[in-house]
């Protein structure tokens, strides 16, 4: 009869001789470009093909782009509170859509620290809801997820936001002209991209 010891010993051994992925996977670097939604990952968006990414080492020229609108006085803030929080760099990622009226957005960021990272997500959720009326829903199993929806269900946009290690994450997914999508399919592709990234170095 083998004892409960002897089998724990017994599956750890099959489980490494089999290259189980749970076993010492989370120790394997990653880089940022993998860090984003990939194909399949968000039912109904992409990307469809190669992935197009882009990169930006510059915390103002990612601001510029994605935060505009924030005042200037609100972009130098928040780059200066970036530089502190050790911003190395952001990938972004859109997510095209096949049906009409939809889109969608992925972005991992890298940053000095996890305080930094979770500094972050906090900051972007304080700048995002600040340009309109917020309502929260749930995305269980993620720690220091936030997730909300801004404007309505006929123009507007729902956002996962989540740090993991030093790095902060983004999905959403935006629509107008009453196009909203399901829900549940960003929350799937928010615990698949968790599922995935966590735990991982930088690659």
């Amino acid at each position: 009869m083998v004892s409960r010891l002897g089998m724990v010993a017994l599956v750890l051994m099959l489980a490494l001789a089999c290259g189980d992925s749970s076993l010492g996977a989370q120790s394997k670097p990653l880089p940022l470009s993998a860090r984003v939604i990939a194909a399949g990952e968000f039912v109904g968006f992409g990307p469809f093909g190669p992935p197009h990414l882009q990169t930006f080492r510059s915390a103002a020229a990612f601001l510029a782009q994605y935060q505009q609108a924030s005042t200037p006085s609100q972009v130098s803030a928040w780059v200066a509170l970036l530089h502190r929080e050790g911003f190395v760099a952001v990938v972004v990622e859109q997510l095209g859509s096949l049906t009409a009226h939809r889109g969608g957005l992925s972005w991992a960021m890298e940053l000095g620290s996890p305080a930094d990272a979770k500094s972050e997500v906090a900051k972007e959720v304080a700048e995002d809801q600040s340009h309109g009326p917020a309502s929260r829903f749930r995305v269980g199993g993620i720690p220091t997820v936030s997730a909300f929806r801004l404007g309505t269900s006929s123009n507007g946009g729902d956002n996962v936001l989540f740090a993991d290690g030093r790095f902060a994450y983004f999905v959403g997914d935006g629509w107008n002209n009453g196009g909203t999508p399901a829900r549940a399919a960003l929350i799937a592709a928010a615990h698949s991209l968790y599922k995935r990234v966590h735990g991982h170095p930088a690659g």
